[in-house]
């Protein structure tokens, strides 16, 4: 059965207060990178079998529904690729 891995990305929704983000983004102002905004994310690469590409990719997002807290995070499938 082929692998797949998918990465995904974890954020959190617009408006949502990001102190990470904003710590980050204070020190990277105090480097000297005028950075105008920071918003800290999670990226997952899962490794995982699927019968094709399609069930891979309903299986991806499925796990990525599952590792997302709906009230303040949502999830992207950045990447889907099939492994030698």
């Amino acid at each position: 059965m082929p692998r797949y891995q998918a990465t995904l990305l974890i954020e959190l929704k617009d408006g949502i207060l990001d102190p990470q983000g904003r710590a980050v983004e204070g020190v990277l102002k105090g480097l000297g990178h005028p950075v105008e905004e920071v918003r800290v994310g999670k990226v997952l690469e899962v490794v995982f079998q699927a019968e094709n590409h399609l069930q891979a990719e309903e299986k991806a997002k499925a796990m990525g529904k599952l590792l997302t807290n709906p009230v303040m995070e949502v999830f992207a499938l950045e990447a889907l690729k099939e492994l030698p």
